[in-house]
């Protein structure tokens, strides 16, 4: 990925994005106080997708620092969209049911300093190779629609665009950088990448656009029906079942798994500050026997087997631009975070 697209990693302290909204400063200070929290307060913010797993965990947070919250969600059945995901918060937020690329429907509750999270997709990796132009009504074409309407806006806003770490191509690097060489692995990671590039494009009109790569993220809500739900939702079902899983490469695949409230709180911090361009979020790097073995000490299951079958790893995000942007990482170990999904699944 060239320079311009991975942006510029921090903003000036002080200075104004939009009508009385300041960023919030960045760096290891900030990540010792509540001041991302404080930045929240009374603002408005519109988040895509928010009925969804990251998305309703990121309206919790936004609800917990009283900002004043819209959720626009289609429910696309399979999408993993839910409303019963936002149970907790409902008396607290706006619900507009539509797809966010009707733009019209939300684009007159952007007032200056508002703040977009944008989580809306409908994510295959697999059944989007087959319906390439589907895959496009939900996961691009929107997006076009969304950044149409924000170059006539009359004032900036600020949004951050959740994308994902398969827009890199494979690699045998020790971490993959914000510029590693971009090979999308399928339609989905296509359009996810055209996505970022006209959401960026945003920037050079004033608007405040960063994208944040993620890996595999887990955690309380993640889906564990219908198609394509993943290897993590594939090896929590089969604990949770007590059923029987084969574990490739004898479980010495490698990949970053990332907890959902640490994702949420990736996207809040990031959104307080002046930060554009492109962000991997990482996770902890583990290899599935690894995780076998902590779903083994929390539930018991054993039915687990490790076979040769050949499979690659994924090398590790890095987050070195991350933790200069924001003084801060996921740090969530891998043992708590499958606790508490294990605990909220069973529920």
């Amino acid at each position: 990925m060239d320079g311009e697209a991975a942006g510029s990693a921090t903003a000036s302290q002080g200075i104004a994005w939009a009508v009385g909204a300041e960023f919030c400063p960045a760096g290891p200070e900030a990540a010792m106080n509540a001041a991302w929290q404080e930045w929240y307060h009374r603002r408005t913010v519109l988040v895509f997708g928010g009925a969804g797993f990251i998305g309703s965990h990121i309206v919790e947070r936004l609800v917990a620092c009283e900002a004043q919250v819209t959720v626009v969600d289609a429910l696309v059945p399979g999408s993993g969209g839910r409303r019963e995901n936002l149970h907790t918060v409902a008396g607290d937020i706006r619900f507009l049911l539509s797809d966010y690329g009707q733009v019209e429907q939300w684009l007159p509750m952007l007032e200056p300093g508002a703040v977009i999270f944008h989580c809306a997709a409908v994510n295959t990796h697999r059944w989007c190779n087959e319906h390439p132009d589907e895959d496009a009504r939900w996961n691009y074409l929107p997006n076009c629609a969304v950044a149409a309407a924000l170059r006539r806006l009359p004032h900036p806003v600020r949004l951050l665009y959740a994308s994902t770490r398969t827009v890199y191509a494979p690699s045998r690097a020790r971490a993959v950088t914000e510029h590693h060489r971009i090979l999308p692995a399928d339609i989905y990671s296509l359009h996810c990448w055209a996505s970022e590039r006209v959401l960026l494009s945003l920037n050079a009109v004033g608007h405040s656009v960063a994208v944040l790569r993620l890996p595999h993220v887990y955690g309380p809500r993640q889906r564990l029906e219908g198609v394509e739900i993943g290897f993590l939702g594939e090896v929590l079902r089969a604990a949770l079942r007590g059923e029987p899983y084969e574990l490739h490469a004898n479980g010495e695949v490698h990949r970053d798994v990332l907890y959902v409230g640490d994702a949420a709180e990736a996207f809040l911090r990031l959104g307080c500050t002046g930060a554009t361009g492109v962000f991997n979020v990482p996770g902890a790097y583990v290899s599935a026997r690894t995780l076998a073995h902590i779903l083994e000490n929390i539930t018991g299951w054993r039915a687990y087997r490790l076979v040769p079958t050949p499979a690659s790893s994924f090398p590790p995000l890095s987050g070195k631009r991350l933790a200069r942007a924001l003084g801060w990482l996921p740090a969530t170990p891998v043992a708590e975070g499958m606790r508490l999904t294990l605990q909220a699944l069973r529920q």
